[in-house]
């Protein structure tokens, strides 16, 4: 069944209404003046020189990168082990397995962030990358465990039963036989949880220091004295990397069903 005129003209109404918003940002980010400006007179790429040579964005732009890295690790590591108690464990009930990995979606994050700053002001943390890294972590185990205990559902458990049954352990069915098929899954999902950690500013802003901050929290103490070219341009880089990981997701989930349909 096609759809309507009327179906094809709103869905392009609703695209250019989510897409007008990123257009725009991404123009005034070549503004050549000192404010913003729409439509602009005079392009430069002035903005983007600065904030690539300027000392402290490059610093922010290490500190988001460095904790998006070890968090989607963190996550993938909890997610997976986590998926994996659900799927194939029986000494804790499921329901209450699945709740605890899909619980941070359903929670505010300024709770979870009250909750995190009052733990690490307790335990001396916070201000560095570790510190927010395992935080952020926290908000990108449910992406993982999601994926993964799809992955998990979608596994036979008579392969794992075979391999036990020539005589592997329970450590090498899992790693050189479970890990390897769910990996993807894995990937996608560590993927999105770096995506949650790059562009999150609450739980960053909690757990900042003057020496340490990313570039969420730079943008948000710029925008507060009001919008600058610069912060244009920092954004239109932070939606680039963004859009390399949703395309690096979309290529695994297109090999992923190239593969499951070879093998069907």
């Amino acid at each position: 069944m096609r759809p309507s005129k009327f179906t094809i003209a709103f869905g392009i109404l609703l695209a250019i209404f989510l897409v007008a918003p990123t257009i725009i940002v991404t123009v005034t980010s070549f503004s050549a003046g000192e404010i913003i400006q729409f439509p602009l007179k005079e392009a430069s790429l002035r903005w983007y020189e600065e904030i690539l040579t300027d000392r402290g964005w490059l610093q922010a732009f290490g500190n988001s990168l460095l904790v998006g890295l070890f968090a989607a690790l963190l996550a993938a590591v909890f997610g997976v082990s986590i998926a994996f108690m659900a799927a194939r464990g029986t000494a804790v009930p499921r329901r209450l397995i699945v709740n605890a990995g899909i619980g941070p979606i359903l929670i505010p994050v300024v709770v979870i962030a009250i909750g995190i700053y009052m733990v690490f002001s307790r335990l001396g943390l916070g201000g560095d990358v570790p510190s927010l890294a395992i935080a952020h972590s926290v908000i990108g185990i449910p992406f993982v465990f999601i994926n993964s205990l799809a992955a998990f559902a979608a596994l036979e458990e008579n392969v794992e039963d075979a391999a036990l049954a020539c005589g592997a352990s329970r450590a090498v069915t899992l790693f050189r036989i479970v890990l390897p098929q769910i990996a993807p899954s894995v990937l996608v999902g560590s993927l999105l949880a770096f995506g949650s950690s790059w562009d999150e500013v609450i739980v960053a802003q909690f757990l900042n220091t003057p020496g340490f901050r990313t570039i969420p929290v730079v943008i948000w103490g710029q925008m507060r004295e009001g919008i600058q070219p610069s912060t244009a341009a920092v954004g239109t880089l932070l939606t680039l990397i963004s859009m390399v990981v949703f395309i690096v997701i979309a290529l695994v989930n297109l090999n992923r069903g190239r593969r499951r349909q070879g093998v069907a």
